[in-house]
């Protein structure tokens, strides 16, 4: 996995922790199992707000599972680090 070369904007620091979750959990997850990772978690919509700007960012991606969204990430976590 390298960074889409699209991919100039940095991640604010929520958005590494939610790419650091996404790894921790083995880079398949739920926006629930996501959420409960982070630290003073936000609203669940905020979660889910944030994975899809993470998306138009080209740093996840998203496939569906009867209800839910399981995301995974386009990028290495070395390439995550560095945005």
């Amino acid at each position: 996995m390298t960074m889409p070369k699209t991919m100039s904007e940095r991640l604010t620091r929520r958005e590494r922790e939610i790419m650091n979750a996404l790894f921790a959990l083995g880079n398949r997850a739920s926006a629930e199992d996501i959420r409960e990772r982070l630290t003073s978690p936000p609203g669940d919509s905020s979660v889910r707000v944030m994975l899809a700007r993470l998306e138009k960012k080209g740093c996840l991606k998203h496939q569906q599972d009867g209800l839910r969204y399981i995301y995974s990430a386009t990028i290495s976590p070395a390439a995550a680090k560095r945005t």
